[in-house]
């Protein structure tokens, strides 16, 4: 099926704008330019999604194409659409921020390319638990721990090797001794077992944590609250959700911001002052200033002007 998007989106902005693309149970075909995850849906089916971008229309209309296998029930059609449109923040308005951008030499090419729409998951507990993932380790093991992971779950019926991200309770009955000894996941265990925990209590509320319009301080706090996610994550967790007031810093950004404005700006209030006329976009405004260097960005927008 076809889903509409905005003129400006870009599906490669999107999939790449950080690096949920690369893990489990997301996928990324750089040559076929191509999103593929594995979904296992409120009815239990488990489906194959892949998302491409469609040529444009004549008038200048944009759109998707959502492929799914095994063919899916309407309802699950619906509901996998829904998912899609949140992964890839279809409907977020991001028209003030492309204004600011385009008045920022820095960032004008962020309004060019359309970008700023950070991929997240259809949940809020599987952004968690990568978010643990990615603390304090190199990205390959995180990448191995997310993998891992998801051979808890029930692989499609058509045999792919690929698997939906697990259920709190399919953690649960995995276990301390799987994320300790398979999943090798350390000290970050605990965390991951307690969060699963709250999930199947109830004590955590994953839902009511991503519901749209819930003011950032609130957020950004309940969100460091929660067992293993210190500020940094939070702020990136924060960005996920669409709270974008203070800045994430962590090692990699940290490197970023200094040798742009300074040793100073190691301190995420002086290097949010360097972004103070984007408002409450700041902390996406540092983020896709620090994306542009990224070389898969360079090199896939050197393509496009060649």
């Amino acid at each position: 099926m076809r889903l509409a998007v905005d003129p400006s989106f870009s599906l490669w902005t999107a999939a790449l704008s950080h690096g949920w693309h690369g893990l489990a149970p997301f996928g990324w075909d750089a040559a076929a330019e191509t999103l593929t995850r594995v979904e296992r849906l409120s009815s239990g089916a488990v489906h194959v999604t892949r998302l491409r971008q469609a040529p444009d229309a004549s008038d200048g209309r944009r759109a998707l194409v959502l492929e799914v296998r095994p063919q899916p029930s309407a309802d699950d059609l619906r509901e996998l659409q829904r998912r899609a449109r949140l992964m890839l923040r279809l409907d977020d308005d991001l028209t003030d921020f492309h204004d600011r951008c385009r008045r920022s030499p820095a960032l004008r090419p962020i309004a060019q390319l359309g970008a700023g729409r950070l991929l997240r998951s259809p949940d809020l507990w599987e952004d968690v638990v990568k978010g643990i993932c990615t603390t304090n380790v190199t990205w390959q093991r995180t990448r191995q721990m997310a993998a891992a992971l998801t051979r808890l779950s029930p692989a499609p019926a058509d045999g792919v090797d690929q698997r939906p991200f697990p259920t709190p309770r399919e953690v649960l009955e995995a276990g301390a001794a799987y994320l300790t000894q398979e999943v090798r996941a350390g000290y970050r265990a605990r965390s991951i077992l307690a969060l699963a925990e709250g999930a199947a209590s109830g004590s955590i509320d994953f839902h009511a944590l991503a519901e749209a319009g819930r003011p950032a301080s609130e957020r950004l706090a309940a969100l460091e609250a929660l067992p293993g996610i210190g500020p940094v994550t939070a702020r990136y967790l924060g960005m996920l959700l669409g709270t974008y007031d203070e800045l994430s810093i962590d090692s990699a950004t940290r490197g970023f911001a200094v040798r742009t404005f300074g040793a100073a700006a190691a301190d995420p209030a002086v290097a949010a002052r360097r972004y103070r006329s984007f408002g409450r976009w700041r902390a996406l405004a540092f983020w896709c200033h620090y994306w542009l260097g990224w070389e898969r960005v360079r090199e896939r927008m050197a393509a496009a002007r060649a």
